[in-house]
């Protein structure tokens, strides 16, 4: 079992420092987490907006590169749909070579109608160019030479230069529905999960039909935590920005619509931090409730990489240190240990 956090670099007016101030702490923290033991952090992607939120996850990535040495570091998604894919393959080819081999990258179809129509891209090509997208990345990031032929994407006798360190490279897949979890499956990606249980098993049905076993195949899911010997303080402080980060998603899930729960979320908008508790969208509490509550989802499901916010919007990245040296410290230890067999079992 593998742990992860993601970073957003979200600044909010509510809570707003001078940008090069943040992304200074962050990095910081970024390594700091990497001396703890963490395995991996992921930056995510969005457009215009107003508090900031990454729109270049592969220029942070080369930051974090050349701040690091051993830990894995990936996109959380890249919306794929929004570039062309084969200037994509490249930027990933560059940050792969610059961390000698460390990235995982992770697409995603996108939903928000304004990034979209701010790059000019209708919203109804989105799935075109999602497939499309998906097969000139495995075929560029292969480092072969190949022409292509879509109905978004016209490629001629192109080869990615410098090609990835890593051979086979590591290709992730958003799904947080059927469908998604079955293209995912027919493009033999890892799945990064979204959604609940169900599309998972979709995924894995889907795997079978074609004849590959799903344990071949890497499970990524996000489990919010919060760690602290004292719960109860530390979640008055951290929660209010939870309630920040997941109420801006349920507004956007409501606004698309494109699942029959999708407009539900609306009510995000108007919940406490102390709502998202009790739904059990994070886990707050000490090491040993946390370590209870994750080893109880991987009953649930075989996840291979576990990944929690790092820093939440606006809050202090030194405060948030609290949570992740205690996780990194007293619970990713027990969760590994649980993992392994025990002696004399394969």
């Amino acid at each position: 079992m593998k742990f992860g956090l993601v970073y957003d670099f979200r600044n909010p007016e509510r809570w707003r420092r001078p940008f090069p101030e943040l992304y200074a702490a962050l990095l910081e923290q970024i390594q700091e987490v990497e001396r703890l033991g963490y395995d991996a952090v992921f930056v995510t992607e969005h457009h215009f907006i107003n508090d900031g939120y990454c729109p270049s996850p592969l220029v942070a990535l080369g930051a974090i590169a050349a701040r690091t040495s051993r830990i894995r570091i990936g996109t959380w998604v890249a919306l794929l749909p929004l570039y062309h894919p084969l200037r994509l393959a490249e930027d990933a080819a560059v940050v792969d070579q610059l961390s000698g081999g460390r990235l995982e990258l992770g697409v995603g179809l996108g939903y928000r109608e304004e990034e979209f129509a701010g790059f000019g891209i209708p919203l109804r090509h989105r799935r075109g160019r999602m497939e499309e997208g998906v097969e000139v990345l495995k075929r560029a990031l292969a480092g072969e030479r190949f022409s292509f032929e879509g109905r978004h994407f016209h490629l001629r006798d192109v080869r990615v230069t410098p090609p990835p360190c890593q051979q086979p490279f590591p290709l992730w897949l958003a799904a947080r529905s059927p469908v998604t979890a079955r293209r995912a499956a027919r493009f033999r990606a890892d799945l990064m999960l979204v959604g609940p249980p169900s599309v998972y098993e979709e995924y894995a049905a889907a795997l079978r039909a074609q004849g590959e076993a799903p344990s071949r195949y890497r499970l990524l899911g996000l489990l919010a935590w919060a760690v602290s010997d004292d719960p109860e303080r530390y979640w008055a402080e951290a929660g209010p920005h939870f309630a920040y980060t997941a109420s801006l998603y349920g507004q956007w899930y409501s606004q698309r619509g494109d699942l029959p729960e999708d407009r539900e979320w609306r009510q995000w908008a108007t919940w406490s931090p102390e709502d998202f508790r009790r739904a059990g969208m994070v886990l707050v509490g000490t090491p040993e409730q946390v370590r209870d509550g994750i080893l109880a989802a991987r009953r649930v499901l075989p996840y291979d990489y576990i990944v929690s916010w790092a820093t939440l919007p606006g809050q202090d990245p030194k405060r948030a240190m609290e949570s992740l040296e205690l996780f990194a410290r007293k619970v990713m230890p027990a969760l590994r240990a649980a993992a392994e067999p025990s002696e004399g079992q394969p």
